[in-house]
């Protein structure tokens, strides 16, 4: 018997014809509401957007503790954290390292009404970090995803990315 939820999720899939959908991504798609409230309004997400956005709440959170202030978002990816800062009224530097992470930030900020307050930078973090200044540096680096579950012995070396200095 299926649990409710998936039957949910089932139904809904069916009447909206999506024949299939990523298994790493439906547990996540469940839980859309939580990572973007305004997920209905065009919210943009790959995979791995799926499993590392902060969820919105949290990223609130966070965004309250540096309101008004110039922050740097060096791990952008679909913007989740970045959109929160700038509703905060913070001045914000958006660094992804991907076009298409930064293409979907900038789809999502303009969702929130923040474009505006926030600069979108496609480039490497770590090679920019050394030139660049702001009150908060705001990192949360890609973590490797659900897969990290299957591994018997979790070490740093496991993290992304690599290579720094």
């Amino acid at each position: 018997m299926l649990r409710p939820r998936r039957r949910i999720f089932k139904k809904w899939r069916r009447n909206h014809n999506l024949s299939v959908i990523n298994p790493v991504v439906e547990k996540y798609w469940l839980q859309r509401y939580s990572l973007f409230s305004l997920y209905d309004e065009g919210i943009q997400m790959d995979e791995e957007g799926w499993y590392s956005v902060t969820p919105e709440e949290i990223a609130i959170r966070q965004a309250q503790r540096c309101a008004s202030r110039v922050v740097i978002d060096g791990f952008t990816g679909v913007g989740g954290n970045a959109i929160q800062f700038a509703r905060m009224h913070c001045k914000v530097v958006a660094i992804d390292i991907d076009p298409r992470k930064i293409e979907s930030a900038l789809n999502n900020a303009k969702i929130y009404g923040v474009e505006g307050q926030i600069d979108f930078v496609v480039g490497d973090f770590l090679q920019q970090a050394s030139s660049l200044k702001a009150d908060v540096v705001f990192l949360s680096p890609p973590w490797g995803g659900p897969s990290y579950k299957n591994v018997k012995k979790f070490t740093l070396d496991l993290l992304k990315p690599k290579d720094v200095i």
